[in-house]
């Protein structure tokens, strides 16, 4: 998938702040992402399966991808510091959506039943379509020609 040739060309560049990332040597087995997937409301999109057979989850700096461990604890957490409860925000994302990264702005990720990705930004609530996969995601919106939408884009021109 062209968006694991993206985040691995990302990695070997040197354009990450040395010491930040942290990036598994190991991905996920199918064993793992098997009962992950059991405490899901789905399961999960080839894609983000690829993902994380690649890495199981990665902190990229600026975007942190969760992997095969539990995730609602920690989504939980997070829900807590901003008061807002588990139920709340699947009514507002949706019941099958499925919290997998979030950034240091306080933004919130979700891929949706249909494989679109959304964001949910914990500040003030706003929820935007932001890719219509992992793929467009990576490729496009983190690590692409989209990516002013998302932030800085001072090392595009190293990743070409």
């Amino acid at each position: 998938m062209e968006f694991i040739d993206r985040i691995r060309k990302v990695i070997n560049s040197g354009i990450l702040e040395s010491g930040f990332p942290r990036i598994p040597s190991n991905g996920a087995s199918e064993a793992m992402i098997k009962k992950e997937e059991e405490k899901l409301p789905r399961k999960l999109s080839l894609q983000h399966k690829e993902f994380l057979k690649n890495w199981n989850g990665a902190n990229l700096d600026f975007i942190r991808v969760l992997g095969t461990h539990p995730v609602e604890s920690e989504f939980m957490e997070e829900l807590a510091k901003e008061n807002k409860e588990w139920e709340d925000v699947k009514k507002e994302v949706g019941e099958n959506s499925i919290y997998f990264a979030n950034d240091i702005t306080g933004f919130m990720y979700f891929e949706l039943e249909d494989g679109s990705i959304v964001y949910l930004d914990t500040d003030g609530g706003e929820i935007k379509k932001v890719a219509d996969d992992m793929n467009d995601f990576f490729l496009n919106y983190i690590f692409g020609k989209r990516a002013a939408e998302y932030g800085d884009t001072q090392w595009l021109d190293e990743l070409k």
